[in-house]
């Protein structure tokens, strides 16, 4: 594959088990990785400044990615800037975590992402992070954290998260 992935990302549990399935995809398939963090025009400097450092170590925690890992922060509204950013980089998959409620299968920015994206779409599901933690504690201290990774590939198939039953 080539191309990168762009990883929507905010303050949201969501969104961090979104960044972990992204880092392990791009790790597993070579491809560069870029969090992209959308904000409202007007932001004051001080909380854009918030937003880069926290950007700036989401970015550094990614250091095991070959490929090599950035970010970036966009003005406006969110499925917009994540969907132009995906045909700016040529994007080979935009992953984006769901805040939609539980009876519904997606959120609205994650649903008009996977519509209008010029690429696949990872959209990863609420309680991922938890669920990512709980399987790397159980993975016992002994172990390498990336034992229990929250990307498998079995055979060519990817799974995604722990605890992932195959049909």
């Amino acid at each position: 594959m080539v191309g990168s992935i762009i990883c929507g990302v905010d303050e949201s549990a969501s969104a961090r088990g979104a960044a972990q399935v992204a880092r392990d995809l791009s790790g597993k398939l070579g491809l560069g990785l870029v969090f992209v963090r959308v904000v409202d025009e007007g932001l004051p400097d001080e909380k854009f400044n918030t937003i880069a450092e926290r950007l700036e170590r989401l970015t550094e925690a990614a250091g095991e990615v070959d490929a090599g890992a950035r970010w970036l922060v966009e003005v406006g509204h969110p499925a917009d800037r994540l969907v132009a950013a995906a045909a700016t980089a040529d994007a080979s998959m935009i992953v984006v975590g769901s805040h939609g409620p539980r009876s519904s299968l997606l959120g609205s920015v994650s649903a008009e992402i996977s519509r209008r994206a010029p690429c696949p779409v990872v959209v990863v599901p609420p309680g991922t992070e938890d669920r990512l933690r709980s399987e790397r504690e159980r993975a016992g201290a002994g172990r390498s954290v990336r034992s229990a990774p929250a990307v498998e590939n079995d055979g060519g198939i990817f799974r995604f998260g722990p605890g992932t039953q195959r049909a």
